[in-house]
């Protein structure tokens, strides 16, 4: 049975609020999967349900074989180290800029300094396609004042820096350019075989969307 435990990093068991009814979902490791949700409103409970922030009204989750709503707050904190989420529309804090939007979570966890992260970052954004010199330029600027894709890549390099085991898209694709998707889609995937056992999960309302993946 623990073997068993240990091969889900991810478990639903009979979700019950507001949207689902006895729902249950299970991720392996080093899987990707896609959940298509009816609606933009059940999406973000799902999201919210798997990042802690939401109980269900009956059920368990189980991340990294820890039932989240039912350990104390210093575990999990210690959990969601190893989670990242990519917001659809950022997920950042609007009045700080954008290097300390980036690397905030990334120096919170590891108590290193927004330097020590420079490198990787630059390497990410050259990999979307971007020049890393109009980032560089731009890193002072408010998060508040970028356009919704800009915000989009930001937010995928934000939460790649954090090397995550788990990491979670929110609708990361509606919006984009072909030519900025297939780039993304790229990086996502070699992102994702660079742990063998990391956990891809993209969900959103529009199946279309996740064609690529």
């Amino acid at each position: 049975m623990v073997l068993l435990l240990l091969h889900f990093m991810l478990t639903l068991k009979n979700i019950t609020n507001e949207c689902f009814r006895l729902t249950s979902f299970e991720a392996t490791m080093g899987s990707t999967c896609k959940i298509i949700i009816q609606s933009a409103y059940e999406q973000k409970i799902l999201l919210n349900t798997l990042l802690g922030l939401q109980k269900p009204v009956r059920g368990e989750v189980f991340v990294f074989n820890k039932n989240i709503y039912a350990i104390p707050e210093k575990e999990l904190i210690k959990i969601f180290r190893k989670v990242s989420i990519v917001w659809g529309d950022g997920g950042a804090i609007s009045n700080l800029s954008v290097w300390e939007n980036i690397t905030l979570p990334a120096c919170y966890h590891t108590r290193k300094k927004p330097e020590a992260f420079e490198g990787r970052i630059i390497d990410i954004y050259k990999q979307m396609g971007g020049d890393p010199s109009y980032l560089l330029k731009n890193k002072g600027k408010f998060f508040s004042q970028l356009p919704v894709h800009e915000k989009k890549l930001l937010g995928i390099i934000r939460a790649m820096i954090m090397e995550p085991e788990l990491i979670l898209y929110d609708s990361l694709f509606e919006g984009l350019s072909s030519e900025s998707l297939y780039r993304i889609a790229k990086l996502l995937t070699k992102f994702h075989r660079e742990k063998s056992d990391r956990i891809s999960i993209h969900v959103t309302s529009n199946e279309h969307s996740l064609e690529t993946i």
